[in-house]
Order: C-alpha cells, then structure tokens, then sequence
C-alpha cells in the first residue's frame, strides 16, 4: 500500500519531468542559487510555492531558476511583455499560465520579477 508521501514523490517526479525539454543548461558553470528563497508578500509566496517554485526552484536543467542572474539576463533583454506573454501562452516545457490558472497578469509579472531577481528594468 503506497502511503501518501509516496504517491506526493511520485506526482513531484513526473511534474519535474515536465518543466523541461530535456536539453543540457547552457555552459559548464552552474550559477549557485538559493532554493529556498521565497517572495516577501506572503500572497506571492503562496502562489510561487503553488505554481512556480516545482520547475524554477529545484535545479531543474534548461529552466532558468529563481535568482540566477545569469540565466534570467537573455530573458530579461527581451522584455516583461515577451516574458509575460511567454507565462500567459507556454513556451519550451512550460504550459500556458505557468499552472497558475488563476493567477493574475500583474500577479505573474510579480513573479516574473522576483524570480529574474533584479535583471528586468523598469
């Protein structure tokens, strides 16, 4: 009989799988990323926690991670509508609305923001 915890492991493993598309990250050096930081706004964190945190907060290859500076830059350069249209429609591996299916335009640039930590500007 499979306990709870078992079955949560399991659905974690295949939610992963799919937050990529399964090519390598660019470059040999990996940018080092705090995992477990979360936005200040306890609303936001509980939509990053919900939504967002599976792919851009486990090290998930080819997904630019929460904080990675690096990694958010080209993103970035394109701008927050190119950003928050990639959210709203998918892009890669990500499905459309990011699994946020409730989520707001400004909630995701949000997001957006806190995850690319600084490199979008205003």
């Amino acid at each position: 009989m499979k306990t709870i915890y078992q079955i949560a492991m399991a659905l974690l493993c295949v939610g992963l799988v799919a937050c990529g598309d399964g090519s390598a990250p660019a470059g040999d050096a990996k940018a080092k990323v705090n995992f477990r930081q979360l936005p200040e706004d306890p609303q936001l964190a509980a939509l990053y926690q919900r939504s967002c945190i599976a792919c851009h907060g486990t090290g998930a290859p080819a997904i630019p991670q929460t904080g990675d500076v690096a990694a958010w830059q080209p993103r970035a350069a394109k701008g927050m509508d190119a950003l928050l249209d990639n959210v709203i429609n998918g892009v890669g591996g990500m499905p459309p609305l990011g699994m946020c299916m409730d989520c707001e335009p400004e909630q995701f640039e949000a997001l957006i923001e806190f995850m690319a930590a600084g490199t979008l500007s205003k």
